[in-house]
């Protein structure tokens, strides 16, 4: 199996060679410097871009002395972009990722584990740091995202779980599933993993490592002792005792169905386009695959009023207290002051000390907050352009710029999706619209059972877990409606909160459906405390 801990050391790094100096890759070297040195704001950084070492890592870095290295084999041909240039990124883009993955150790990662330490809890340890890092690195550079998302097909390894054990299963799931609660992957990018490490582990393993990743992405940058512990906690979890099995467990050679999952989803996100620039004006989407795009689906694209602005300011507002978690407040006794003495145990301590006995009570005891991790929000927007729905095209054409925009802002993951005859990804998963695309709704059907179904398949509506709300904008007027309830009936079961902004027409009241909460909507701007609210009720429920 090979280690997480392989693109990271502590000790000192290797010194340049003039020949390395010399070498075709010395623009990169010199321009990825300077951007690592803004980045991580250490003006000793360095970045060397060379072909690395058959076997060895994409990338390596020392976070103590700044240093990274970047494998040129993942750039392929020195002059095919100009590293000086942010456009030309695009032209190197795992490259670039794997450079910000680095970027991310130096910044954030300023523990290491203290000798004696197990191997066994020392690796998960590791482990859990790959996560936590780009979850730091993600909450101040969010734009980020797209570069470390292809990083991960580089990063990851398939061969790090040749078996189909629960530790192989684990470690899967700490180096993929963990990057979609860091924000870095989508649900829908782990679909395959996630189901062949559950068949592995179990739903109730698998949620107790979940719940140790996430905590370790609350970590701060130098508690060497909690991640320490959470290692630890990790192995024992897996049914690994430290103190008598201390090395890492041993692979049986098997083949592996999650090696092959894993293969399977770091090709599909190397060359699934949903991080790459938005089509020109007026056209809908064409690269995502799976997608029939109906090219009668059109928009022009405008800049938001004020009043879209606004309403996107307070919803943002509303969105991100509602994800706030006040932290925990626990109590915990304490050798040493600040803290209330416990008179009892304080006597206690001075008739042991009293005895020559070892001193063992501790008489103080303390208030401790530790943060509580916010919880995730996903939200699709789904958008009817059947012809129904003309007379309401602007209005929901503003609707779905606003929720999308604050989601996005909020730190939500959301995606909108537009459905007539075919269905139409308006703005893909984890981009922000800058500008409101007034549609046409002159289709001659809607497809809303598909667009559910493929609303899923990009956020993972249906996967417990996360909150999750999916915001329609229709008149509900459909050819299956029976289809249709059925659809946002197993949305609902799995725990997904349905809100519908249906079109305030008294000549054509709006179908209502059970299991969702409907708002008749006039002017979006004035709904969003509405949209807040289910948005909220979703959270709770998360």
């Amino acid at each position: 199996m090979t280690s997480v801990s392989a693109h990271r050391s502590t000790s000192g790094p290797t010194p340049t060679t003039p020949a390395a100096a010399a070498s075709p890759w010395h623009r990169w070297t010199a321009a990825w410097t300077k951007q690592a040195a803004q980045i991580t704001g250490r003006a000793d950084a360095t970045v060397t871009v060379t072909p690395a070492a058959a076997g060895g890592p994409p990338g390596f870095s020392y976070p103590a002395t700044a240093q990274i290295h970047i494998d040129a084999d993942l750039i392929a041909d020195p002059t095919i972009a100009d590293p000086r240039r942010p456009a030309h990124r695009s032209k190197a883009p795992v490259a670039y990722g794997v450079l910000l993955h680095e970027c991310a150790h130096v910044i954030h990662t300023q523990w290491d584990p203290p000798p004696g330490v197990p191997p066994v809890v020392r690796e998960a340890a590791i482990l859990l740091e790959e996560a936590r890092v780009e979850r730091r690195y993600r909450d101040t550079r969010p734009r980020d995202r797209r570069w470390l998302r292809r990083a991960t097909t580089s990063i990851i390894d398939p061969a790090d779980t040749p078996t189909d054990t629960p530790w192989s299963a684990a470690y899967a799931a700490g180096l993929l599933l963990a990057r979609v609660d860091a924000k870095i992957l989508y649900p829908a990018d782990v679909r395959d993993p996630r189901r062949a490490i559950t068949k592995v582990l179990g739903r109730k393993l698998l949620n107790g490592l979940r719940g140790i990743w996430r905590e370790a992405q609350t970590v701060g940058n130098t508690d060497t002792t909690r991640m320490i512990d959470l290692g630890e906690r990790w192995c024992r979890l897996l049914g690994i005792d430290p103190t008598t099995s201390p090395g890492l467990p041993a692979d049986d050679a098997a083949t592996s169905t999650i090696a092959a999952a894993i293969a399977a989803a770091l090709d599909a996100i190397l060359h699934n386009p949903a991080d790459t620039p938005d089509p020109g004006r007026g056209g809908p989407r064409t690269d995502v695959p799976g997608i029939h795009v109906d090219t009668d689906v059109t928009w022009v694209e405008r800049n938001p009023v004020d009043a879209e602005r606004h309403a996107a300011n307070r919803l943002t507002a509303l969105l991100r207290r509602a994800r706030h978690r006040e932290p925990a407040r626990t109590r915990e006794p304490s050798r040493t002051p600040p803290g209330r003495l416990r008179t009892r145990a304080a006597v206690t301590l001075a008739a042991q000390r009293a005895s020559g006995a070892i001193p063992t009570t501790q008489p103080w005891q303390r208030t401790v907050r530790r943060p509580v991790p916010d919880p995730e929000l996903t939200v699709g927007i789904l958008i009817d352009a059947s012809g129904s729905m003309t007379d309401f095209a602007k209005p929901m054409s503003s609707a779905a710029w606003i929720v999308a925009q604050a989601a996005t802002r909020a730190g939500a993951t959301t995606a909108t999706l537009a459905y007539g005859d075919r269905i139409t990804v308006l703005i893909p998963p984890g981009r922000r619209p800058a500008k409101v695309r007034d549609m046409r709704a002159d289709a001659g059907t809607e497809r809303f059972v598909e667009a559910c179904a493929e609303a899923d398949r990009l956020l993972g509506l249906s996967t417990p877990g996360t909150a999750r709300l999916l915001v329609v904008v229709s008149d509900g007027h459909y050819v299956n409606p029976d289809d249709s309830q059925a659809a946002i009936t197993r949305l609902h079961h799995t725990g997904c909160a349905v809100l519908w902004l249906a079109p305030a027409n008294n000549s054509w009241p709006a179908r209502t459906y059970e299991h969702t909460t409907t708002v008749t909507v006039d002017d979006p701007t004035t709904c969003v405390n509405l949209i807040g609210h289910a948005a909220i009720d979703a959270l709770n429920r998360a």
